[in-house]
C-alpha cells in the first residue's frame, strides 16, 4: 500500500517554512516540446506569488519531476512527489493518458492536482482541478465552426491515445446529428513522424476540413508534408485543438499559416492582465518565446490554488477543495471562476488563424464565458457517449439488492402478522357471543379455543422467523461487505496496474472467484513486469545496436564518398599519361612508318595504342562512375544522325568483329529525323552493347535494329520493353535493340547484371575480361536522358538488348521508365 504521513495543521507549522508544491511534467521525450513551456509558466507563478509575500506568508518551493513523455514514470513521480516529497498540490500532465495514469494514485492518497490542457471530458475527479477546456469549450465548437461555414465532409486526425480517440467519438456524434459526412479517421502513433499514409488517404477522399488532434512532434511532420503535398488553407483547411503558439514556432510559420486552430487563449489577446503576463514570460524566458493556452492555464492554476488556499487558512486538501468552490480570479485568459460542482473552469471559446509572422489572430469568440460541461448533459446527441447514470458500483448494486430483500421479508412479515392478529380478533369475538348465547355448543367452543390457540402459535412463529431474519441479515451484510471490500481491493490493484505501477498486488481474501481473480491479476501483472523489463533489456540492446549501425553506416558513407574522391582523382591522373602514351604511340607509329617501315615495330606500337586505349576507356568509365555517384553526372545536348553514329561505332568495332569472326546486321530506316540527346553517352551505350555481343559469341550474327515510334503518326501503336508498355508521351521515341547469337545468360546473372563492378561471368576460370562497368553506365546513361533499358537471355541461345530513349532528350525529365527483367 501507498503511505503518506499528512502534515499537521497549518497554524502550528513554522511560518517560515517553505510549501511544497510539485510541478510534474514532460522535460524529455516527445511531449517536451509543449510540456516545457508549462513547466516554465508554473516556475514564473510561483517565483512572482513568493515575491509578493507567499502563500500564507510562506514562500512556495517547487519540487520538480520529469515525466519523460512515459506513462508508467509519471505515475511514479506522481506517487514519489505525494509520499516522499510531501507536497502539498501538484501542478502538471499534459495527456489524458499521463493523467488518467496519475489519477488513482492521486485519489488513494488524497493529494490535489491542478490539470492545466484542454481534455477530451467524460471525466470528474474529486482530486482534480481542470483549468483547460472541457470538450463543450472547445471540441465541440470547433466543429460547429467548420460546419457553419459549409465545410461538410470533416476528416479526423489524431495520435494514437486517449484524448483524440474519444474526442472524436463526440465528434462522430456531432457529425451524425446535424447530417454532415465523416470522410475518413486517421490515427498516428505518439511521437511518431510517418504521416505519408495519412497524407495519401487525405489526398485520395478529398474532405472540406480536417479537424486535428494530433500531439507532440507529428504536428511537425504533419503540416511540412501536407503543404509539399500541395494542400493549403485555401484548399483544405486544417482545424488543429492541440496546436498553440509554442508549437507553431517548432512546425515553421510557413508551413502552417492561414490553418486554424481552437482554444480558450492567444497571446494576442489585448487586454492588462495579458499583456503583464506575456511581458513577464519574456522578460525571464526570453523575448523570442511565446505564451499559449496551456501555458496560461498552467500560470493562472497556481494563482487559483493561492486564492483557495488564503480562503482555507490552510493547505490541507479538503479545505483548500470547499473554499475553491465558485471562486473567480482575472486571469490573462479574462475572469474565469472555478465551477464548484464539476471542478472545470468556465472559459471563453476562441477561434484564432495563424498568421505569417506565427502569431494567432482570434477570429470569433464566444463573447462571455461558457460552463463546463464535462459529460455533454446539454447535448441530446452526446447521451450515449457517458455512462455517468450507469455508473453504480458493486456496492451499492449489492446493497440495492440486499435492502430489496429486507423489505420484502419485512413487508411479508407484516402482512402475516396482521393477519394473524385479524384472525385472532375475529375468534376471539366469535367465542365471546358464542359464550353469551343461552345454550352454547360444547363443541364450538372447543373449535374456537382451538382456532384462538393456532393463531397464538402463528405469532410465535412470526416473531422466531423475525429474529432469525435478523440474524440472516446481518450474516447477509457481513458476506456482502467481504464481497465489496474484496472487489474494491480487485479494482483499486486494477487501476494501479493501469497507471503504470506494475508492482501493485491485490490482496487474497477469499479461495472463492474473486480470489482467484485477485491471484490471476497478480500472476499477469507479475508476467507484464517481467516482460517489460525484458523488453527494456532488448530496447537497450536494440539501441545498442542502433548506435553501432549507425556508426556503420556513417563509417560507410565515409568510406564511399572517400572511395569516390579516390576514384575521381585517381581517374584525373592516369587520363594524362595516358593520353599522352596514346598521343606519342600515334606519333611513333607514323614516324616509323615514313622513315623506317619496320612492320614489326609499327605492330607493336599498335598494341601499345590499342592498350591505351583500352586502359583510357576503362579510367573514364570508372571517372563517370565516381561522377554518378555523386550526383555530378550533366548532360550535355546536341543533335546529330543517327545513321552516322551507327557507322562511326560500327567501325570502330569492326576490329573485335573480325577477330570472333562475327557478321554485323544493321536495320534503320533511311529516313530518319535528327535526334537531340548527349551524343557522347549514346556512342557509349552502342559501343558498349555491340562490343559485349561481339566478346560472347563467336562465329554468330549480332543485329542493330533501331526503330522510330511517333505517337502523332502511329496513335494506337504501344511502345514496349520486354513486354512492358512504356509510358505514353507527347514526343517520339527512338528504339535500339542489339541481337546476338553468343553464350547467353542465366536468371541470376540477369538479377545482378547492371551493378557496377560485378561481371556477368565471376569464376576464377573466366575467359572474356572486362571490368563490370559497362552495363551499370548504359543502364545510368539510360535513366539519365530519360530512357530505359532491359535485357531477355537464354543460356546457349544468345540475347538480346532493348533501349528506349526520347528523340528529344530533355536536362531534367519529369518521369522515369522502370522495366522489369526477364530471363
Amino acid at each position: 500500500m501507498y503511505e503518506r504521513n499528512f502534515s499537521v495543521d497549518d497554524r502550528v507549522k513554522s511560518p517560515n517554512k517553505p510549501i511544497k508544491v510539485g510541478v510534474l511534467h514532460s522535460l524529455t521525450g516527445t511531449m517536451s516540446i509543449g510540456e516545457v513551456s508549462v513547466k516554465d509558466a508554473t516556475l514564473l507563478a510561483i517565483e512572482e506569488i513568493n515575491a509578493a509575500g507567499g502563500v500564507l506568508g510562506r514562500p512556495l518551493e517547487a519540487v520538480i519531476a520529469d515525466g519523460e513523455s512515459n506513462l508508467k514514470t509519471f505515475a511514479d513521480k506522481a506517487k514519489e512527489l505525494l509520499t516522499q516529497e510531501q507536497v502539498e498540490v501538484v501542478f502538471g500532465c499534459w495527456t489524458s493518458a499521463s493523467r488518467k495514469a496519475v489519477l488513482p494514485i492521486f485519489e488513494e492518497l488524497n493529494g490535489l492536482l491542478f490539470y492545466p490542457v484542454q481534455y477530451e471530458g467524460l471525466e470528474q475527479s474529486p482530486n482534480i482541478f481542470y483549468t483547460g477546456a472541457a470538450p463543450n469549450q472547445q471540441i465541440v465548437p470547433a466543429l460547429q465552426y467548420l460546419l457553419d461555414r459549409g465545410f461538410r465532409h470533416i476528416y479526423l486526425l489524431g495520435s494514437d491515445y486517449i484524448f483524440p480517440r474519444t474526442a472524436n467519438q463526440i465528434i462522430k456524434a456531432q457529425l451524425v446529428a446535424q447530417d454532415a459526412v465523416l470522410a475518413g479517421e486517421e490515427y498516428i502513433p505518439l511521437g511518431s513522424r510517418e504521416v505519408s499514409t495519412a497524407i495519401a488517404h487525405i489526398l485520395s477522399v478529398q474532405p472540406d476540413a480536417v479537424l486535428n488532434t494530433l500531439n507532440g512532434d507529428t504536428n511537425v511532420a504533419f503540416f511540412r508534408e501536407l503543404k509539399q503535398a500541395g494542400l493549403t488553407p485555401d484548399n483544405l483547411p486544417v482545424m488543429s485543438v492541440s496546436v498553440a503558439e509554442a508549437e507553431v514556432r517548432e512546425i515553421g510559420p510557413e508551413a502552417i499559416a492561414g490553418h486554424l486552430v481552437a482554444w480558450n487563449y492567444f497571446q494576442s489577446i489585448d487586454t492588462l492582465e495579458n499583456q503583464k503576463f506575456v511581458r513577464a514570460y519574456k522578460a525571464k524566458y526570453g523575448s523570442d518565446r511565446v505564451t499559449s493556452d496551456p501555458i496560461a492555464s498552467g500560470y493562472l492554476g497556481v494563482y487559483l490554488w493561492k486564492k483557495a488556499v488564503e480562503k482555507a487558512q490552510s493547505t490541507q486538501v479538503a479545505k483548500v477543495k470547499a473554499a475553491a468552490k465558485n471562486i473567480e480570479l482575472v486571469t490573462p485568459k479574462g475572469l474565469v471562476k472555478l465551477d464548484a460542482k464539476t471542478q472545470h473552469l468556465w472559459n471563453t471559446v476562441r477561434i484564432g488563424q495563424i498568421k505569417p509572422d506565427g502569431a494567432i489572430a482570434e477570429i470569433w469568440n464566444s463573447r462571455e464565458a461558457v460552463a463546463p460541461d464535462p459529460f455533454l448533459s446539454r447535448y441530446p446527441w452526446a447521451a450515449g457517449l457517458s455512462q455517468r447514470g450507469f455508473r453504480w458500483g458493486i456496492n451499492a448494486k449489492l446493497m440495492s439488492l440486499f435492502s430489496t430483500l429486507v423489505a420484502s421479508a419485512w413487508v411479508a412479515f407484516g402482512l402475516e402478522w396482521r393477519t394473524a392478529t385479524e384472525i385472532e380478533r375475529n375468534i376471539a369475538a366469535l367465542i365471546e357471543r358464542v359464550e353469551q348465547m343461552s345454550t352454547p355448543q360444547e363443541e364450538m367452543l372447543q373449535w374456537g379455543y382451538a382456532v384462538m390457540a393456532a393463531a397464538q402459535r402463528s405469532q410465535y412463529l412470526l416473531v422466531m422467523l423475525l429474529l432469525l431474519s435478523i440474524v440472516s441479515m446481518a450474516v447477509a451484510f457481513f458476506v456482502i461487505s467481504r464481497i465489496t471490500r474484496a472487489l474494491n481491493g480487485v479494482t483499486k490493484t486494477a487501476q494501479r496496474l493501469a497507471s503504470g505501477d506494475l508492482t501493485a498486488r491485490s490482496p487474497l481474501v477469499s479461495g472463492d472467484e474473486i480470489g482467484v481473480l485477485s491471484n490471476t491479476l497478480n500472476t499477469m501483472a507479475q508476467q507484464v513486469n517481467c516482460l517489460l523489463k525484458g523488453l527494456e533489456v532488448r530496447s537497450r540492446q536494440v539501441e545498442e545496436h542502433s548506435l553501432e549501425l549507425q556508426a556503420a553506416v556513417y563509417a560507410a558513407q565515409a568510406a564511399s564518398r572517400a572511395k569516390s574522391t579516390f576514384l575521381a582523382n585517381m581517374s584525373h591522373e592516369l587520363r594524362t599519361p595516358l593520353n599522352a602514351i596514346v598521343g606519342y604511340s600515334e606519333l611513333l607509329q607514323e614516324e616509323v612508318e615514313e622513315i623506317l617501315a619496320d612492320e614489326k615495330l609499327i605492330r607493336d606500337l599498335q598494341k601499345i595504342n590499342i592498350a591505351g586505349k583500352n586502359l583510357l576507356a576503362i579510367v573514364s568509365d570508372i571517372l563517370d562512375i565516381s561522377k554518378i555517384e555523386a550526383g555530378k553526372l550533366d548532360l550535355c545536348l546536341d543533335a546529330f544522325d543517327v545513321p552516322q553514329l551507327i557507322q562511326e561505332v560500327v567501325t570502330t568495332l569492326e576490329p573485335l568483329m573480325v577477330a570472333n569472326r562475327n557478321v554485323i546486321c544493321l536495320d534503320y530506316p533511311e529516313q530518319m529525323e535528327m535526334m537531340t540527346a548527349d551524343l557522347t553517352k549514346v556512342r557509349q551505350i552502342l559501343l558498349n552493347l555491340l562490343s559485349n555481343a561481339a566478346k560472347f559469341t563467336e562465329n554468330g550474327h549480332i543485329i542493330l535494329e533501331v526503330r522510330i515510334n511517333n505517337p502523332e503518326e502511329n496513335p494506337g501503336e504501344q511502345v514496349t520493353l520486354n513486354s512492358t508498355p512504356v509510358p505514353p508521351s507527347e514526343t517520339s521515341w527512338i528504339l535500339f535493340r542489339v541481337r546476338d547469337t553468343g553464350i547467353g545468360m542465366s536468371a541470376d546473372q540477369i538479377g545482378h547484371l547492371f551493378q557496377p563492378f560485378v561481371q556477368g561471368d565471376d569464376s576464377t576460370t573466366r575467359k572474356y575480361g572486362g571490368t563490370g562497368l559497362g552495363l551499370a553506365l548504359v543502364k545510368k546513361f539510360c535513366e539519365l536522358m530519360g530512357g530505359a533499358i532491359a535485357v531477355e537471355s537464354q543460356l546457349g541461345r544468345g540475347s538480346v538488348f532493348e533501349i528506349a530513349l526520347p528523340l528529344v532528350v530533355k536536362n531534367t525529365p519529369a518521369w522515369k521508365v522502370k522495366i522489369n527483367r526477364a530471363a
